[in-house]
């Protein structure tokens, strides 16, 4: 549970780093889609760490002839979740102002030096 806390306040802290670099109308809008990618963030490590211990896949049996192996309950709620985790992240990227030109390395001292400021 510790730990899960402390991928939580990670994870907060990482995604306010991103709505710092937004512009401040933006910042009241992506409140929660910062909280709620946090808590994918937590509850995707716990569902992966359930994963790593009891694995993808588990035998079923339905009625006395029909059985087989199916993705686990935690293996498909991982991959909807991760799903849903890359799409609020991408929601808030796009938040982000656009990225400026900046000029090549040196073509502030190339213009200095040929006078074409």
């Amino acid at each position: 549970m510790a730990r899960l806390q402390f991928t939580f306040k990670k994870e907060m802290k990482k995604l306010k780093y991103i709505a710092d670099l937004m512009p401040e109308d933006r910042k009241k809008i992506t409140e929660g889609l910062i909280t709620d990618a946090a808590f994918m963030a937590e509850q995707l490590e716990e569902l992966r760490e359930t994963i790593k211990e009891n694995g993808w896949a588990e035998d079923y049996q339905n009625g006395e002839n029909q059985r087989g192996r199916k993705t686990t309950v935690e293996g498909d709620n991982y991959i909807k979740l991760q799903k849903l985790y890359a799409s609020t992240i991408k929601q808030l990227t796009d938040q982000l102002p656009a990225p400026t030109e900046t000029a090549a390395p040196g073509a502030s001292i190339m213009s200095f030096i040929t006078g074409n400021d």
